[in-house]
């Protein structure tokens, strides 16, 4: 029976106001919380990368900091969560060999997170083409697993080219080389992992039940890959969620349901300008869903993002949210309850956000052991629900 995983994401977010040293301390919190997350049993820790969203995530340089936790953790595995492919952000020579390290210095333990970012905003101040994202992200990805197994690698594609033998050095411990995995906030990529036979990160704010046509999608099309990047398929179901979880449920609900609108908010407002302007036959293919989804009213958090309620009945949207598992807020039989809910709908992993808005560090760090010592085990030992069709 597979086991259903649990993970933790961060984004080292950073509210105003600044005072001295906040900054910092987010980020040494960030690396305790990891730790001990490892300690409560979790499975993997995710990082991210993201560009200029003050407030909302100021972790510009995964490698770094899953560097450090490679030397402070010795099990849990360590997810870059997402490396941003564009070529000028990234090049996939670089971003092979710095993968590598990492895969060296956890001693097996990565797991390689791909994307391209949903905001342009992150891209165009390294002069990303935008419009081509996608196909950028595509070759970048096939390239990563002929450059960690390959030598004398010489390469002439659409968007990368280069005449000399090259061999990647060093070269990752795991055989044949680390699993790869892509960040989805669209429902045409989650077939498009299943093709290629990757991993799935679904990054959504909404009902559990609401994401199985994603889902579905994804199922089928990895079950034959057609397109199949890297020498295996990696069939996991990553499911993202915002999560908190108290002694008691008001507590919950106060801190880490007003934490959880704060992060929305925030998001809503970093996305509030992408594609401002453009007549939506403008915008790339590619990006339409999302801007289609920022126009309807949405958390701006991709096409599975649920409409935002009115100023004055924030209150009543936090628990609305709560009750409908797209915030997993609350004590630990509400908290649980709603897990069992993200396992039957057919995730192998949940991907949860504790560090929210200025939750306190005791605060994240009493939610991860509830997790590690009532939750998690509470899971395991009912065993795999499978509902898949």
């Amino acid at each position: 029976m597979k086991r259903f995983g649990f993970d933790l994401l961060f984004e080292v977010q950073v509210p105003r106001p600044w005072s001295e040293g906040k900054e910092r301390d987010k980020f040494h919190e960030a690396i305790e919380q990891a730790v001990f997350a490892e300690q409560m049993g979790f499975d993997t820790i995710w990082i991210v990368e993201h560009h200029f969203l003050q407030q909302f995530a100021h972790s510009s340089a995964p490698e770094v900091m899953l560097g450090a936790l490679s030397q402070r953790t010795s099990r849990v595995r360590l997810g870059q969560g997402v490396a941003l492919l564009p070529g000028a952000v990234n090049h996939p020579i670089r971003v092979a060999e710095r993968a590598a390290v990492i895969d060296i210095l956890s001693n097996g333990r990565l797991e390689m997170g791909t994307g391209r970012s949903s905001s342009p905003y992150q891209l165009e101040a390294f002069g990303t083409d935008v419009a081509t994202t996608r196909e950028q992200w595509e070759e970048a990805i096939k390239l990563l697993p002929r450059l960690w197994t390959e030598e004398d690698v010489t390469y002439e594609g659409e968007f990368y080219r280069w005449d000399d033998k090259i061999t990647v050095l060093p070269r990752p411990v795991q055989r044949p080389h680390p699993p790869l995995w892509v960040a989805s906030t669209q429902p045409d990529t989650c077939r498009l992992a299943g093709e290629k036979g990757i991993g799935l990160l679904m990054n959504a704010l909404s009902s559990p039940e609401s994401l199985k046509p994603q889902i579905d999608s994804y199922r089928n099309a990895i079950g034959s890959p057609i397109d199949q990047i890297g020498h295996f398929v990696n069939n996991q179901l990553a499911l993202f969620a915002l999560t908190f979880c108290a002694d008691d449920f008001e507590t919950a609900r106060h801190f880490g349901g007003s934490a959880a609108w704060w992060y929305v908010e925030v998001i809503k407002e970093i996305y509030a300008n992408d594609w401002r302007g453009t007549p939506l036959d403008k915008v790339p293919a590619s990006y339409r869903a999302h801007v289609e989804a920022r126009r309807a009213g949405s958390s701006g958090a991709g096409n599975f993002s649920a409409p935002l309620p009115a100023p004055d009945r924030i209150q009543e949207g936090i628990d609305q949210w709560i009750e409908s598992g797209a915030f997993l807020i609350g004590d630990v039989e509400r908290v649980l309850a709603n897990v069992r809910r993200y396992v039957e709908i057919g995730g192998d992993r949940l991907v949860s956000v504790m560090q929210m808005g200025d939750l306190s560090h005791e605060a994240i760090m009493r939610s991860i052991e509830l997790f590690g010592t009532r939750i998690i085990p509470a899971i395991q030992s009912e065993g795999r629900i499978e509902t898949r069709s």
